[in-house]
């Protein structure tokens, strides 16, 4: 009899610690999904300003990537356009009334009318452009912070030395003014000098065409200037009474020249009055061309498909770039909103949300942006846009644990 009434003691008991252990998880699971349905409220309101700014930056980005898409096949387009267009002028020397208002191609040396010159340097060049740059010897200020082991302090310390520099730097700004002091103006200015007249054969080169030459040449000459104030070192003209110890205010220009005469070239551009000029497509995108030796207009036409190819990838990278800094400041806004849905948890991993959510948002705007001109390619991209999710949760094993774990820490 004891033994029995025992026995079901310990019945009761069991019984017991088993309802109690269904009521918990039962209030556990209640507690939990309230403490879910306020997380988001509660991440918002701490970090409202990281908030703010990844909405900025995922807007940015995604006008950026919009934007990008849309001008990559307008110049695919123009410069198609433009390879139908153009004809090919056989000789430069001559000229002909045919091509007068059509898209041209043409090779030939450069012909330079008047040389360039710096008369105070004895400089001499026959050059599309002559480029001066000037350096003066400048205080410049130094500012350090005091730091012990990973501790830094609030303290400062400001340093100063002197170095050539091609801007003015302002003294008055400094610190310690005392024995610092910069001049107020740099007495000779850097210029670039362009040739008037420039032609290619019977053309002429238009303004336009000629500010597309910037590959300068350093210009180095043995022949000293006549004026004994400035020194010559190295292709470079100073002006100091001692080169090899500068003072404060000594000056120092380097020459350099683009597009000499006589070297050969090839254009593509608008021939309008026996003058090279730009070229407008009916997207109104500019074509106006130039490249060093005889090339090929097939040829010319492919650096520019490169170019493009390039500039269109490099934008597609910032852009991305920016959208996976913006999911950065709202992972933890996107990881309270994944994991309060059952839907998400199964479909998107929180351990590589803001890669997945960059990649995915990058390429939904990309497809977006392509439906507008090729609406089979920008369907397919939108539809690629989930692969990144997918692929990051294949390949995280089993993604239905990571709600309980997300809310276990």
């Amino acid at each position: 009899m004891y033994r029995a009434n025992q026995g079901q003691r310990q019945r009761g008991n069991i019984n017991g610690l088993r309802q109690n252990y269904f009521n918990g998880r039962q209030t556990r699971e209640a507690i939990s999904v309230n403490v879910m349905s306020m997380t988001i409220l509660d991440q918002l309101k701490q970090s409202w300003l990281t908030a703010v700014i990844g909405c900025i930056m995922c807007v940015t980005g995604m006008c950026l990537l919009f934007w990008n898409e849309g001008r990559a096949l307008k110049v695919a387009y123009s410069i198609n356009e433009g390879l139908r267009n153009v004809v090919v002028i056989p000789n430069s020397m001559v000229q002909a009334s045919e091509y007068e208002g059509r898209l041209v191609h043409l090779s030939g040396p450069l012909q330079v009318s008047e040389p360039l010159t710096e008369p105070d340097y004895g400089i001499v060049m026959s050059s599309i452009k002559l480029k001066r740059r000037v350096q003066m010897y400048q205080w410049v200020e130094i500012e350090e912070e005091q730091s012990f082991g990973r501790i830094t302090t609030e303290e400062r310390h400001y340093y100063y030395t002197t170095e050539w520099k091609d801007k003015l730097v302002d003294s008055d700004h400094f610190y310690i003014r005392t024995g610092h002091h910069n001049p107020k103006e740099i007495p000779i200015k850097s210029q670039i000098q362009v040739a008037d007249e420039v032609k290619i054969g019977a053309f002429t080169l238009g303004t336009e065409l000629k500010s597309k030459f910037k590959d300068f040449i350093e210009i180095t000459s043995d022949e000293r200037p006549e004026q004994k104030t400035i020194k010559m070192h190295s292709g470079l003209y100073y002006h100091s009474v001692d080169l090899w110890n500068p003072q404060v205010g000594d000056l120092r220009l380097q020459f350099s020249y683009a597009g000499k005469h006589g070297d050969v070239y090839s254009v593509v551009g608008l021939l309008e009055k026996d003058t090279i000029k730009p070229y407008y497509t009916a997207d109104g995108e500019e074509i106006l061309l130039q490249q060093r030796y005889r090339i090929s207009v097939e040829q010319m036409f492919h650096f520019e498909r490169v170019h493009n190819y390039w500039r269109t990838w490099a934008n597609r990278g910032l852009g991305w770039l920016i959208i996976f800094i913006a999911a950065s400041c709202l992972a933890n806004i996107l990881k309270t909103i994944v994991t309060s849905s059952t839907f998400l948890c199964g479909i998107v991993v929180v351990e590589s949300l803001t890669m997945s959510v960059s990649m995915s948002v990058s390429l939904m705007v990309i497809g977006l942006a392509w439906i507008w001109y090729r609406p089979v390619i920008g369907i397919c991209l939108a539809l690629a846009s989930f692969l990144p999710l997918i692929y990051s949760t294949l390949t995280s094993g089993s993604s239905s644990q990571q709600r309980d774990n997300y809310r276990r820490l």
